[in-house]
């Protein structure tokens, strides 16, 4: 039985046990193990080897145990965490200054070889879902114990925004004892060593006294997966819990009412977003077997975008937490165009369409999607259901756990599906889910779709080369263009808001990268 289902079954027999209590007696809440503060995830973990998987839960999970080099700011801006500094010395090359007197949670002294060495791993490991942030990088020079030099093959202007992505790691112990074992008991230099994990169930942390920065509020932490958002609101406010994120924004006031929590939103860089097969003619797996695939043809991906009101999703499902997505890039990033507005949402337009590319009475589909990762996600799948149907495309709905989604997507077992992408920079989200696919260079690594277009690589290729912002945002937008506008890659939806109910004694806001880091909370 998963360990909250234990204690909001016990909820009044604890209850009891503490009236009878005195007050000194009793603990405060993350003073001691059987007290933990408890964060509640909608999902869990899926490895504690922080370059393995590149998905904000898991690396919620991670990124209190590993420090990354850098930390993106609330306005998305890289600031410091290992590296205190850093600078350009030539197109090829950037030198890194590094926090003095760190050290790993077995005592170790962290050394800029492991600064140099994490890097490498990101960038050369085969399994590595941090390739594409680091994927220019040919070596590093340790010019001092606190200075790294990394060089690369071509220019990336970005470098230390994308240092956010990549954990620090105690290398010389990760080939002395394999990556297995070293994901089964992490070690990294964050504000929490780990305690136990049972995978996406629960993750028990303690603070650690050898940190390298300020103490933290909380000594012992439990993060937890609770699918049920009904479960998890119910666990907020009984005080079993103390964070629940992805709270349902229909019940913001019954969280605002209930004197025991609060909620806190921010506009997030997640795009929600739809995915279509590109390469299969026929044999995609969500059609009829031998039905020819009718998303190979730019006119239907066209329909099916205006044949959904965004709108309505925004208003009737989220409360209006959620921004509407002109582009697939979200405000926070140097891409992002602000002129840009949606295909119009127009039934009879998206009908001419499908007609037009030979479906005049439209066609039956399975459209795949999470029940357990995204704010609403198998509802909107229903919703988004009900609106092609109007235009003659059957959906069939497949609403399956992110355990079971993100391998069968992998594999390229789907037609159709609705997922979400948390932006870090325009240059990343491109190399790993719009660039031609090329796995021994690292490119595509997300790009399930095989979505290729070489002309907008070659845009971005030029715009990966510019230190010149003006220039660099103009190349981008012209690559984006190509992809969003005329050849429809993916159909952007919205920007999911960042939610989360947060209990009255408890001082921490959202994120807009949607990470949760119990070392940024405090004590009220």
């Amino acid at each position: 039985m998963p360990p909250w289902t234990t204690r909001l079954l016990g909820a009044c027999g604890i209850a009891a046990g503490l009236l009878a209590a005195s007050p000194a007696a009793q603990a405060a809440i993350g003073d001691t193990a059987q007290h933990p503060l408890v964060v509640a995830f909608k999902g869990g973990a899926t490895t504690l080897d922080p370059i393995m998987r590149s998905e904000t839960t898991t690396e919620s999970w991670q990124r209190n145990i590993f420090d990354t080099v850098t930390i993106l700011s609330p306005k998305g801006k890289p600031t410091p965490r290992i590296a205190v500094a850093w600078k350009n010395l030539a197109p090829l090359s950037w030198q890194l200054t590094l926090r003095a007197g760190v050290r790993f949670q077995n005592g170790t002294p962290m050394t800029a070889e492991d600064v140099g060495q994490s890097i490498m791993d990101a960038a050369n490991n085969p399994k590595s879902q941090m390739r594409e942030f680091v994927n220019d990088v040919t070596g590093f020079k340790v010019v001092n114990p606190t200075t790294l030099d990394v060089t690369f093959n071509r220019p990336d202007p970005l470098f230390p925004v994308h240092l956010s992505a990549i954990p620090v790691m105690p290398e010389a112990l990760i080939k002395q004892e394999g990556r297995a074992d070293f994901a089964a008991h992490p070690i990294g230099t964050g504000a929490y060593r780990f305690v136990s994990w049972l995978a996406e169930d629960h993750l028990d942390l303690r603070a650690w006294k050898g940190y390298w920065g300020k103490p933290v509020a909380f000594k012992y932490v439990r993060l937890e997966s609770i699918p049920n958002g009904a479960t998890r609101l119910a666990a907020l406010l009984s005080g079993q819990i103390e964070i629940a994120e992805k709270i349902d924004p229909d019940d913001f006031a019954r969280v605002k009412n209930s004197g025991r929590a609060r909620i806190t939103s921010v506009p997030g860089t997640r795009t929600m977003y739809l995915a279509m097969d590109d390469w299969r003619k026929t044999g995609s797996p969500g059609m009829a077997s031998g039905q020819k695939n009718p998303f190979l043809d730019p006119r239907v991906r066209k329909a099916v975008y205006e044949a959904i009101d965004v709108g309505l999703l925004r208003a009737k499902i989220f409360n209006n937490a959620a921004t509407v997505a002109t582009q697939f890039m979200p405000p926070l990033m140097e891409s992002y165009d602000p002129g840009l507005k949606r295909f119009p949402y127009s039934l009879a337009d998206a009908r001419k369409l499908l007609a037009a590319a030979g479906y005049p009475h439209g066609f039956t589909v399975r459209l795949d999607a999470t029940n357990d990762r995204y704010l609403e996600d198998s509802l909107v799948a229903q919703a988004l259901a009900g609106m092609l149907q109007q235009v003659g495309i059957i959906v069939q709905v497949n609403a399956i756990p992110k355990a079971v989604f993100f391998p069968q997507m992998n594999r390229g077992d789907f037609t159709f599906y609705l997922a979400g992408w948390g932006s870090v920079d325009p240059l990343s989200t491109w190399n790993s889910m719009f660039h031609c696919r090329d796995a021994k260079l690292g490119f595509g690594h997300v790009n399930r779709e095989h979505y290729c277009s070489q002309a907008a690589d070659a845009l971005m290729a030029k715009a990966a080369d510019s230190f010149d912002d003006a220039a660099r945002i103009k190349l981008e937008r012209a690559a984006y263009a190509i992809a969003d506008r005329t050849d429809i890659a993916y159909i952007p939806l919205y920007f999911q808001d960042e939610i989360a109910g947060v209990a009255n004694g408890v001082v921490w806001n959202e994120r807009p990268d949607g990470l949760i880091l119990a070392w940024q909370m405090h004590r009220k």
